[in-house]
């Protein structure tokens, strides 16, 4: 009797530590959270055409005041490229066809958001509310999840280094950011100021170019 009791006390205390170490585990971002098919924000354009091969096409755009180049993909994802520094800063993707990790995809309910990422307040962004996690150490590198305004499933997904409002910006430009230096300034009406007075439950963040 006492050996099996010893035995069940055992086999708990170890289902416990099991369980604590998946509960440390989780809710977290991660690096890998901050790349998009095998590219890291702040890889060479090189790295992006040797992992994502050849795009359809190419432009040259201003967004959120940075002047980039964005390749266009087959699948309808893009990756950008600072002009003035070669490095990757933006991935948007086709949700209906992208996967994250450990299963994140459009339609993951809040439950599923905050287990992965862990729990984090909603922020009203031109019209919609988004989830917002920055990467460790790299405080201008962030993960943006789009949520329905109801239950907070998700609804679209964007990985990127530019600046998300204008403090984000000066604050960059202070670091000695090089990509905000050269082409600098507001060409495309970016950096927008957006009125979030009706929401007063939630932080307010002004940027321009979330989702399609």
């Amino acid at each position: 009797m006492v050996k099996k009791m010893s035995r069940g006390l055992s086999l708990t205390l170890l289902l416990l530590c099991l369980w604590s170490t998946i509960c440390l585990a989780a809710g977290s971002v991660v690096d890998e959270d901050f790349s998009c098919k095998g590219v890291m924000l702040g890889d060479s354009e090189s790295v992006l055409r040797a992992k994502w091969g050849e795009p359809l096409y190419d432009k040259i755009v201003i967004k959120q005041g940075v002047k980039v180049k964005t390749y266009v993909y087959k699948d309808r994802s893009e990756a950008s490229v600072a002009v003035y520094t070669g490095k990757v800063v933006d991935f948007v993707v086709d949700m209906d066809k992208y996967t994250a990790r450990r299963n994140v995809r459009q339609g993951a309910t809040k439950f599923w958001l905050e287990k992965v990422y862990g729990k984090n307040t909603r922020q009203f962004i031109d019209g919609a509310y988004y989830l917002i996690y920055n990467r460790e150490q790299h405080p201008h590198q962030h993960l943006l999840l789009k949520v329905d305004a109801d239950d907070g499933h998700l609804l679209d997904l964007r990985i990127t280094n530019l600046p998300l409002d204008e403090a984000e910006r000066t604050a960059m430009a202070e670091e000695g950011e090089p990509m905000l230096f050269e082409g600098d300034g507001d060409e495309d009406g970016s950096l927008l100021n957006i009125d979030v007075s009706a929401l007063p439950q939630d932080k307010g963040v002004h940027m321009e170019g979330l989702g399609r």
